[in-house]
């Protein structure tokens, strides 16, 4: 990757002197922002640009070549990139569009591109994208006309789309946030986010990165690589619906990733995710800003009704408001023309107007040792108190580094006012007082998710451990007959893994129907069949079934009510009803393989609650038991788990375990694609399976260790 960044020579291929030609834009670029390299230009029709000779082809360029740029039909890139690999060229970046975002035809040529990459050990960006802007030695790629005025800084950025990339620049300046690195990435076949997500991680130079996805390639990959920083990573996950969906196919090839899993797994691996560009960019504002340690907040504002507005934001985010002491009170009451104010945590200066006064109580909250931020909220007129008020914020910005605690400063004033103000003070200004106070939060969320994070354990192999020859016997007997397990079989996959589940029996189809089993009923009785996951809902199961005929005559009706559809009826299975205690909670623990995150587990309100309530907890594997009781938690209804109105409490640990044996399966089998284990009937003391659904890649060979 750091040849990409700082290469010694660049070639621009697709370069002309016609006004309308792109290629020109990219050496017109790389001049501008002054690349210290050497540049080499390349077009057909040969000719001078710039003062600068346009070789007819790619040989004519002798001098070594570190990174080359094709912008050029799609048709003709893969022989420009074959003759780059000729020429040792390994670093290629591919603007073009007209690839698999077009068509099926586009798709062929991105295909041959990876081939032509991997025959002569190469790495390209792209195609479809603008390329890369370093602010070490001006680099600077993309086709579109630029002139060198961006901040520099300390923030890499890496986007699919070019246009929302180019947007962070501007945002960034405005806002008084440098970039260090740039990158747009298109459609990304061979070089993706995750290559510069661990390049921007290790770069000394940059503090955080700030990325906008529209497809995840490798998800687990890049849960990985941010938890293995501490520098924030922030991730805007665009095409979350299914009409975004189809513009972003036609933009970047990207594919919908399950939203849910994504916003899982971010959370998961201290990945700070927004869906708003305004919010995120004012929390890059507070990270600019000394960290805050703690949730003790100071509101000081001259509004009292922002400061109302204030306290709400505060309380929706975490905060608390220590109240401040009573001899501070007392003094600043003292420079009050009146008093009809009551002070307090949010202090309302609007009685008093000497600016010297507000930089004196601002400096001794910071020294207020139980106080771990402020927000200070300003309003004023710029034609009155204009000159006076830039010299206050720029004061509290330097208290603010002197003491080492954030100022989260909101500003009420013209436009035009906030616009000069933006350019002259060197800190970051928030225009309403819910942004900052939500800013400043999701930067002490962030540090206690990594704080977090770090103290986590890890995955604990459940005890005592499955017996697994006895799970891949089952699986290896399933996809021998080309079929996932059937319900007699998942129930015997749970019980080698460690499960509960109640006593039963398996009456195939075509033996006899007059069973009578060992142990005593009430019985449910259900049917086994390889096409039918509902079973309930089309008279499959019936309950409370007595001993003796009662029983023989329910078999034989589900036998007879099913014999002719294409369910693939296999039997039926004949299972003691579960008696229900007092306290007992009915759930759903599942998981299944994304294809980019890999294993994901699943906890939700089970039973018949499963489609009408539709609310789940959601981890990816490996999970360790720490991460397991935070699902539970984050069941809606969790509280109701520790007994309420004189209800016992379910067996945590119980249920903990039936999630991370489920859990290990997925990760020891990759072969079974998913599993569902509804309902779990978990009590005061233990949990029972009492259903199953198993699917495997019937494609595959079983997986062992």
């Amino acid at each position: 990757m750091n040849t990409f960044f700082f290469p010694t020579s660049v070639m621009v291929i697709g370069v002309s002197t016609r006004p309308t030609n792109l290629g020109k834009e990219i050496a017109r670029n790389l001049l501008e922002f002054g690349f210290t390299g050497e540049i080499h230009l390349v077009g057909t029709k040969g000719g001078v640009i710039f003062g600068r000779r346009i070789h007819s082809s790619v040989t004519e360029v002798t001098a070594p070549v570190d990174l080359a740029l094709i912008l050029t039909p799609a048709r003709t890139v893969p022989g420009f990139l074959e003759e780059c690999g000729k020429l040792g060229i390994k670093r290629v970046i591919i603007e073009s569009g007209g690839f698999g975002e077009l068509d099926e035809s586009g798709r062929e040529l991105g295909r041959t591109l990876i081939k032509i990459a991997t025959e002569y050990n190469m790495r390209f960006m792209g195609p479809n994208c603008i390329g890369l802007m370093n602010s070490d030695n001006g680099l600077a790629t993309p086709f579109i006309t630029l002139r060198n005025v961006f901040r520099t800084g300390r923030v890499g950025t890496v986007a699919q789309s070019g246009g929302v990339a180019l947007s962070f620049l501007n945002m960034f300046d405005g806002e008084r946030i440098g970039y260090g690195k740039f990158a747009a990435i298109g459609n990304k076949l061979n070089v993706n986010e995750n290559d510069f997500l661990e390049y921007y991680l290790n770069d000394p130079k940059l503090d955080a990165v700030c990325m906008y996805l529209e497809s995840i390639q490798d998800g687990a990959k890049l849960m990985r690589l941010a938890l293995s920083s501490d520098k924030p990573v922030i991730i805007f996950k665009a095409n979350t619906v299914e009409s975004g969906s189809a513009i972003a196919r036609s933009h970047t090839e990207a594919l919908a990733n399950d939203d849910k899993i994504v916003d899982a797994a971010f959370k998961q691996a201290g990945i700070v995710r927004f869906n708003d560009m305004l919010r995120l960019m004012d929390f890059l504002k507070a990270l600019q800003l000394p960290p805050m340690l703690g949730r003790r907040l100071a509101i000081v504002s001259r509004s009292g009704g922002h400061a109302v507005i204030a306290v709400d934001a505060a309380s929706q985010a975490g905060f608390q408001l220590p109240p401040f002491g009573a001899d501070f009170l007392s003094e600043v009451r003292g420079h009050l023309r009146g008093d009809v104010i009551r002070l307090g945590n949010p202090l309302d200066l609007g009685d008093l107007f000497d600016f010297e006064i507000y930089k004196q109580i601002v400096e001794h909250t910071l020294q207020e040792p139980d106080i771990d931020g402020i927000l200070f909220l300003h309003i004023y007129f710029a034609a009155i108190e204009s000159e006076a008020s830039r010299a206050l914020l720029a004061h509290i910005a330097a208290l603010s580094r002197k003491y080492d605690k954030p100022v989260a400063m909101c500003v009420l004033t013209e436009t035009q006012e906030m616009t000069e103000l933006h350019k002259s003070l060197n800190f970051p200004i928030y225009v309403s007082p819910e942004r900052a106070v939500f800013a400043l939060a999701a930067t002490v969320n962030q540090r206690e998710t990594r704080s977090r994070l770090s103290e986590d354990p890890g995955p604990t192999p459940p005890t005592p451990e499955p017996q697994w020859d006895a799970v891949d016997a089952i699986l290896e007997r399933s996809l021998a007959e080309g079929r996932s397990p059937l319900l007699h079989e998942g129930l015997a996959m749970l019980e080698s893994l460690g499960f509960q589940t109640p006593p039963s029996v398996f009456v195939q189809k075509g033996t006899a129907t007059d069973v009578q089993p060992s142990f005593p009923g009430p019985y449910a009785v259900k049917v086994s069949a390889a096409a039918l996951s509902h079973k309930s809902d089309a008279g499959g199961v019936i309950l409370g079934v007595q001993e003796g005929s009662a029983l023989t005559e329910t078999i034989h009706a589900l036998f007879a009510k099913f014999a002719a559809s294409e369910i693939g009826l296999q039997g039926v299975l004949i299972q003691q009803m579960a008696i229900r205690s007092k306290g007992d909670f009915e759930f759903i623990v599942g998981a299944k393989h994304d294809p980019s995150f890999g294993p994901v587990i699943m906890l939700g309100h089970g039973g018949i609650f499963v489609e009408s309530l539709g609310v789940t907890s959601l981890r990816v594997a490996p999970v360790s038991l720490d991460e397991i009781d935070r699902m539970i938690d984050d069941l809606q209804g969790s509280e109701m788990f520790k007994g309420v109105r004189g209800l016992p409490p379910i067996d945590r640990e119980a249920l903990k375990d039936a999630m991370n044996r489920i859990a290990w399966l997925m990760q020891r089998r990759p072969g079974v694609t998913s599993i569902e284990v509804n309902p779990l009937m978990v009590g005061e003391h233990g949990a029972v399976a009492l259903d199953a659904r198993v699917h495997v890649d019937c494609s595959a060979p079983p997986s062992r260790d």
